[in-house]
């Protein structure tokens, strides 16, 4: 009798460090358990990874990388090819895993500085009409004959905007597009232009800037007369391809966010941000596969003008951003021929990659989540590159 109540005792203290051990974990670093858990949930969902019929082996490999290796548990990627002929995977489920339906090829993630490609491309559709020219100065678009605290900027032009070396640096300066609580002033007024101190001399290097796009947004609402999200509906119909804009709140066809990875934020990070501002520079959202389709039908009318820029003495085509052209950077491995046309997007958990190749393909990634270390963006653009090369090498041999 004394035997069975130890051991019954013994089995009791045993259950409760069971039950009790991890709900110690959870309460007290949730997210370092969801860490914990996430190869196994990555198995898990790698089950539910599905492809169009025909696709290459490639496109499979690659959304597997993005789910296993950039703790990106749901995800889109698209690939159009030369000749036109879509391909699409997808892998995920839309809200708790194994728990709700799975992601399809239609639902919504948020593009993310993708926009920033259209928002270029939009630039130079105004160019071409001649209703802009690419050596405009921003100052006589927006602030017309006004005084500036820093005569550096009045000799920014469109095209440094474009191109991301007008002189804004957000890693010397504050980004003003991403304050945390506060109004941004682009785009509802220049104003504060005539106070800006440039970080650099336009044209002098690369900097990525989101103040770069938003000020062009400023500019093609000058040039058409319009709010720049209407123009932007007029140009490329994106209603009809099921592309809108974000205003914050997360979209009932869209899919949830991954913040395991992603400290200080988490899944209400968009009360804290004026999505109305950041329409011309991370506004869309959408489809991977109507986003690859989009890019596809403007190659097929115009070639893709947004890489079409002059090469510049400062340019580095083998260093990721070391090479911007109109609003993509160039990209090019050493020793390798093809060459891509990359824009990358990021916005807490929503990673996304547009690749424009030197082929005439377009390649477009989404996916939720975000890597405890380094860019996922970075890491798809590279894995991508090698997994087109080795493509098209083989295509051009058969």
């Amino acid at each position: 009798m004394r035997f069975r109540l130890i051991r019954l005792l013994g089995l009791i203290v045993l259950g409760c460090l069971m039950l009790g051990l991890p709900a110690y974990f959870w309460i007290g670093d949730r997210q370092q358990v969801l860490r914990f858990l996430y190869p196994a949930q990555a198995s898990l969902t790698a089950s539910s990874l599905s492809c169009s019929a025909g696709a290459p082996t490639w496109l499979a490999s690659a959304a597997n990388f993005a789910l296993r290796n950039n703790s990106s548990p749901s995800g889109q990627l698209a690939h159009v090819a030369a000749d036109g002929e879509l391909y699409e995977c997808h892998y995920g489920w839309r809200g708790t895993p194994l728990l709700s339906s799975r992601v399809t090829e239609e639902n919504r993630f948020r593009y993310a500085s993708m926009t920033k490609a259209l928002t270029a491309d939009a630039i130079l559709r105004q160019v071409r009409a001649g209703k802009l020219a690419l050596d405009d100065r921003l100052l006589d678009w927006l602030l017309p004959g006004v005084e500036v605290a820093d005569d550096r900027l009045k000799a920014v032009t469109v095209e440094h905007l474009l191109r991301h070396s007008a002189g804004f640096d957000r890693m010397r300066s504050e980004d003003p597009m991403v304050v945390r609580k506060r109004k941004p002033w682009c785009p509802y007024t220049a104003e504060p232009l005539t106070k800006v101190n440039l970080d650099f001399a336009p044209g002098e290097r690369y900097a990525y800037s989101n103040l770069n796009y938003c000020l062009l947004g400023m500019v093609l609402e000058r040039v058409s007369g319009q709010p720049f999200r209407e123009l932007m509906e007029r140009e490329y119909g994106l209603h009809a391809r099921g592309i809108r804009f974000v205003d914050g709140p997360y979209l009932a066809d869209e899919v949830s966010y991954d913040f395991r990875n992603s400290g200080f934020y988490g899944d209400d990070y968009w009360r804290y941000f004026d999505f109305h501002a950041l329409s011309s520079s991370a506004g869309l959202s959408g489809s991977a596969s109507a986003f690859a389709s989009l890019w596809a039908t403007l190659r097929d009318e115009q070639g893709f003008p947004v890489a079409q820029a002059s090469t510049e003495k400062l340019c580095e085509p083998e260093r990721l951003r070391g090479c911007y052209g109109y609003g993509v950077f160039n990209y090019r491995q050493t020793g390798r021929a093809l060459t891509l046309q990359v824009q990358p997007g990021f916005l807490y958990a929503s990673p996304s990659v547009l690749l424009l190749d030197s082929h005439g393909g377009v390649t477009v990634w989404v996916g939720n989540g975000t890597r405890l270390a380094g860019s996922p963006t970075d890491a798809m653009t590279r894995l991508l590159y090698q997994e087109l090369d080795t493509y098209q090498a083989s295509e051009a041999s058969q």
